[in-house]
């Protein structure tokens, strides 16, 4: 059974969901199916919450979410989707692993929601398939797996697997669900519950910057963004950037300051040392890999800065 085909059964699903998820990501999973059961004459889900150990998840935002079971004493279900944050391999250890890989088989698909493409890829589950995970790890993810290929897509469906980078594009990835069971139109019914109107392409990319309509507002500003972006450990001159992008620098510094009020430069030095600041609060990596992986050519450089642009040293900020 292909479940992203058309089909007026009810899909079941079972939504593991781990401590330190965000709120955003199991709503972005969760609320589209109720949406949908909502607008329609039968039910599209039927879905029932599960933990690993039968007791409230908590989420990064102190909120705590009851669950009907621990996983392992769920009822028969369609699909299971993993919803992870932080310090996913804290909540779910070796045991829990392997439940996971031993399971797999009871599902006809299983996916993983931000971080639940870690814990997929710990049970062996993405091994030789295409998948993603939060724009933040993606190097991280596919420095560990190897055997996965990793892509920066917004969400992957790859088989009976998928996994999606972070609340918007689980969003995006339950509305092509709903689209590829119901139709287009229905679809669309329930992203305008939302006044949701900026559905994405599995294969749009992830960034780091939230270009919004910046890309059609002012898609040159948004073309030398992405270039940044690309470019965060060895930074290219504004000058080259420019060139890039097809403009002269003073066309580039005006549709910066016009369309953000900052320049090229101060914009791209931002991009680096929120990398960084990211970097220093959740990794154990050294100041000095960080400094490298923000574009600094030194650890002396890479302080000054840190503490010019955050009022903080880095192991300050680190701590």
């Amino acid at each position: 059974m292909n479940v992203f085909s058309l089909s007026n059964d009810p899909l079941k699903i079972s939504l593991l969901v781990l401590p330190d998820c965000s709120l955003m990501s199991l709503a972005c999973t969760l609320d589209p199916m109720r949406a949908a059961n909502r607008i329609s004459s039968d039910p599209v889900f039927s879905w029932e919450i599960l933990t690993l150990d039968s007791n409230p998840a908590m989420l990064t935002c102190g909120l705590p979410v009851a669950c009907d079971c621990a996983f392992g004493s769920e009822t028969p279900a369609d699909v299971l989707i993993i919803v992870a944050g932080f310090d996913s391999e804290i909540h779910s250890g070796k045991n829990e692993i392997i439940n996971l890989a031993a399971a797999a088989g009871r599902y006809k698909v299983i996916g993983g929601v931000e971080a639940g493409s870690w814990i997929m890829a710990r049970a062996g589950l993405l091994n030789h398939h295409r998948a993603t995970t939060h724009w933040e790890d993606l190097e991280d993810f596919a420095t560990r797996f190897p055997h996965i290929n990793v892509v920066a897509d917004r969400f992957v469906v790859d088989g009976r697997r998928f996994t999606t980078g972070g609340a918007s594009p689980a969003f995006d990835l339950m509305l092509h669900l709903i689209r590829a069971r119901k139709g287009a139109p229905f679809a669309m019914e329930v992203a305008n519950v939302f006044s949701y109107d900026d559905i994405h392409a599995p294969t749009d990319a992830q960034g780091l910057a939230a270009l919004g309509r910046l890309d059609v507002l002012e898609p040159r500003v948004a073309s030398a963004i992405k270039l940044m972006e690309a470019n965060l450990d060895n930074p290219l001159s504004i000058a080259t950037i420019a060139k890039r992008s097809k403009l002269s620098l003073r066309s580039l510094e005006t549709l910066f300051q016009s369309a953000l009020a900052t320049s090229p430069g101060r914009y791209y030095r931002y991009l680096r040392l929120q990398l960084a600041r990211r970097l220093l609060v959740d990794t154990r990596l050294s100041v000095q890999e960080i400094a490298v992986r923000a574009g600094f050519s030194s650890s002396s450089a890479f302080s000054r800065a840190v503490r010019q642009q955050f009022g903080k040293s880095p192991s300050t900020l680190r701590n």
